[in-house]
């Protein structure tokens, strides 16, 4: 459980290290069920979701937008909600539906670090999905420098923290229009991607970084990374005692940057201290950030030696349950427990045959249904993307750059408890008629099983109840 998301039924535990970390070089190799088209599907479409929202914006400004009763229909906005649940739906099944199950943690915990918010702006409700499947997933097995690179260098993290907004005050751009300089990337950059807070750094060297950063865009409407001389600050610039940039502006110099990030002691410490928070403990055990930042010297920030050292230190797996599981884990955990199907984990409205067409762009009619009231025609599943929203967590939408809260308090709350309760006995109804209870608790708690809990299943009223006793225990509920 510290390192997975569950069995699902007939489903055999990892035996060892070796089983946890071939399921990371498996995962990593894999193609994810998102964005649901597929990478390269949905970055040919873009122009497709452009030309809907020049024609939206257009009908608009003409006063010719379709009406319904008195509100106008936006066939833009209607594509991208659509778009954006199903990206959260396949997000849910694929975790669910894995085998690799320390990857899909992992590739939760990485995005986590590297958090966007897919409700900041159209370009993100089609890039959060995007993000992770090419920049996080992809790398979560290499060195840490590659997987940084990807995160940070990608168009969804350049509008996330704002950098298309920053120009170098005296480049070419600069001086005509009078921009300047936008912090948000080089903050987070040091403060929480690589170094983290309070290891040394000053305000200097984050200013600095941000001039060295400038010239990071993209390339509209197809959203590939570009460095733009005319927009990048001339002057070189020193960080943390390393000088960067000069008249010759270019890309090398951000790759430079960011290698160094990666190569500083207080990086190895910061993230393999937040690896261990948040797969072990909220007071990790300082052996096990020690062994881990050895291995990460020994191999030039391998990722995947970083992971065995953690995986093979014995206080990794002493002392279970001092972790909360967060809504996504708990909900699919549950799912996984409950063997729920793929398609029970469809969209609510995947199924409906009454649709209207919100847009005549052919090209995006798997997104452009309608209902007859002109709203999004597909809607978060209560079973999966809605309860997770639901209990606080909804998916690729942290409350900030920091991430979601690792803290168990954070999250094991009286409201928080009472949800999931409720929760788990409509599963139950809906999922769980034909199960035998008792079998249901040893196949989904094993050994972790307290004899309370056991004592307090067997004496439920009813089937269903004892079921949802199981997903409702303290031993369920964290890990």
């Amino acid at each position: 459980m510290r390192f997975g998301y569950g069995r699902r039924p007939g489903e055999a535990a990892p035996q060892d290290v070796d089983t946890l970390i071939r399921q990371v070089e498996r995962g990593a190799a894999e193609t994810c069920l998102f964005p649901y088209e597929g990478i390269a599907e949905r970055r040919a479409r873009f122009v497709d979701y452009n030309a809907v929202n020049v024609s939206s914006k257009a009908a608009g400004k003409a006063g010719t937008l379709r009406m319904i009763g008195e509100r106008a229909v936006n066939p833009y906005n209607i594509v991208l909600n659509n778009s954006l649940q199903m990206d959260r739906h396949r997000r849910v099944q694929q975790a669910v539906l894995s085998s690799n199950g320390f990857f899909e943690r992992l590739a939760a915990f990485w995005c986590d670090h590297f958090s966007i918010d897919a409700r900041k702006g159209p370009t993100l409700y089609l890039m959060a999905a995007l993000f992770e499947a090419e920049a996080v997933r992809p790398n979560i097995a290499a060195r840490f420098y590659d997987l940084l690179k990807a995160a940070v260098l990608h168009p969804a993290m350049l509008v996330y923290l704002d950098q298309i907004r920053s120009v170098g005050p005296n480049s070419p751009v600069g001086l005509r229009t009078g921009r300047g300089l936008n912090e948000n990337l080089a903050r987070e950059l040091i403060e929480l991607h690589t170094m983290g807070a309070g290891s040394g750094y000053t305000q200097t060297d984050v200013r600095a970084a941000a001039y060295v950063l400038t010239g990071l865009w993209y390339r509209a409407p197809h959203y590939h990374t570009v460095f733009r001389t005319r927009f990048a600050e001339p002057e070189g610039y020193e960080v943390l005692g390393r000088s960067y940039g000069g008249a010759d502006a270019q890309m090398q110099r951000v790759h430079d940057l960011l290698g160094d990030l990666a190569g500083r002691e207080e990086t190895h410490c910061h993230i393999c201290r937040k690896l261990v928070v948040h797969f072990i403990s909220d007071d990790p055990p300082q052996a096990v950030v020690d062994a881990m930042v050895e291995a990460w010297a020994r191999s030039d920030g391998a990722l995947l030696d970083v992971y065995r050292a953690m995986l093979e230190h014995p206080r990794s797996f002493a002392e279970e349950g001092q972790k909360a599981r967060q809504p996504f884990d708990f909900v699919v955990a549950a799912l996984r427990a409950m063997n729920v199907s793929k398609t029970a984990l469809q969209p609510r409205g995947a199924n409906e045959k009454t649709w209207q067409l919100a847009s005549d762009v052919v090209a995006l009619e798997d997104v452009s249904m309608m209902t007859a009231e002109g709203r999004p025609a597909l809607g978060a599943n209560p079973y999966t993307v809605g309860a997770i929203a639901r209990l606080g967590q909804p998916i690729w939408s942290p409350p900030s750059p920091a991430g979601w809260a690792e803290e168990l308090s954070a999250w094991v709350t009286a409201s928080q408890l009472t949800e999931r309760i409720a929760w788990s006995r409509r599963l139950v109804a809906r999922f769980g008629r034909d199960a035998n209870p008792r079998g249901f608790l040893e196949a989904t708690l094993s050994d972790a099983a307290r004899a309370d809990t056991i004592e307090t299943v067997s004496r439920a009223p009813n089937r269903e109840v004892a079921m949802a006793l199981v997903l409702a225990s303290p031993e369920f509920n964290r890990r």
